[in-house]
């Protein structure tokens, strides 16, 4: 009697779950296809020129990334597009002589040393390729700021 009782039991319970298996396949027939669309959403504005990107310009910059134009030609866009400007940082732990992608300022283009700027917290680039930054009343000046202050360049 009891044997009768196990094999019922097993039918039963073979017999729902091949119309579970049925259900989940149908659920799965059904649900929408994905489209591999080539990454060209990822951001809301394309990466490319903008009107004040300047000469020497890195394209495929990332934020805190490393990096090796530190002196010279130190602009570069990220994937949003976003103005990004390679750095040393000072104390960074370990000691490595690489700089890193950082965030900079609005970028307004190549200027000249001494010529008037838009407004404070600008960045430029000079002629030769060296960074400028608007100091107010001095115009465009050649360097950076860190938490001591401005420092030329």
């Amino acid at each position: 009697m009891i044997r009768e009782l196990f094999a019922a039991a097993a039918i039963a319970g073979a017999a729902i779950a091949a119309g579970a298996a049925i259900a989940a396949g149908a659920a799965v027939a059904m649900a929408p296809v994905a489209v591999a669309d080539g990454g060209d959403n990822m951001y809301f504005d394309q990466p490319g020129h903008y009107a004040t990107d300047v000469p020497g310009m890195n394209y495929d910059a990332h934020l805190n990334a490393p990096c090796d134009n530190m002196d010279f030609f130190t602009f570069g866009r990220g994937p949003g597009g976003e103005a990004l400007q390679c750095r040393w940082i000072a104390n960074q732990w370990p000691p490595i002589d690489t700089g890193f992608w950082v965030s900079t300022y609005q970028l307004f283009g190549v200027k000249d040393i001494g010529a008037p700027c838009p407004k404070p917290q600008a960045a430029a680039q000079a002629p030769d390729g060296r960074p400028l930054l608007c100091l107010g009343e001095q115009g465009w000046q050649p360097g950076f700021f860190t938490r001591e202050g401005f420092f030329p360049g």
